[in-house]
């Protein structure tokens, strides 16, 4: 989950709509926030670094924000389209669209996440076997 239920009912109007702190259909929306934004910076990113988002306390604001405004629009779309028939779609379609530019712009490097450099592997050459100091226990040439 990339936002908690404040960055969420941050971008719903109170006196409609406010996510409670059980909500499925808001769990599926976040799932599905979660896969569609990490989906999209998969090629920016390193996937330690995206695993590492694993909890809103963990996720950079600006992703918090994005993913916020992402459930929120889809929640938001959800709860009305079923009950208005002629309900103003403009309000989620809104949201969705801002949440997208600010995506791009994470994904492009418009925007700075200022994330701490990544650590390097725990694993130096000397860890695998053979080396070049050892001699290897078969090779190509032999038979058996």
């Amino acid at each position: 989950m990339l936002a908690s239920r404040d960055d969420i009912n941050t971008h719903l109007p109170q006196d409609k709509l406010h996510v409670q702190d059980a909500n499925e259909q808001v769990d599926k929306h976040q799932i599905d926030v979660d896969r569609v934004i990490k989906g999209y910076l998969s090629s920016t990113y390193s996937p330690a670094t995206l695993a590492a988002w694993a909890e809103p306390v963990d996720t950079p604001g600006f992703i918090r924000s994005i993913a916020g405004r992402l459930v929120a629009a889809w929640h938001y779309a959800r709860m009305y389209s079923e009950d208005i028939p002629d309900w103003d779609r403009t309000y989620p379609q809104r949201l969705y669209n801002e949440a997208m530019k600010m995506l791009e712009e994470v994904r492009s490097g418009v925007v700075d996440l200022d994330l701490p450099e990544e650590a390097g592997t725990q694993f130096g050459s000397s860890f695998f076997y053979p080396t070049k100091e050892t001699e290897p226990v078969f090779t190509m040439g032999m038979r058996f």
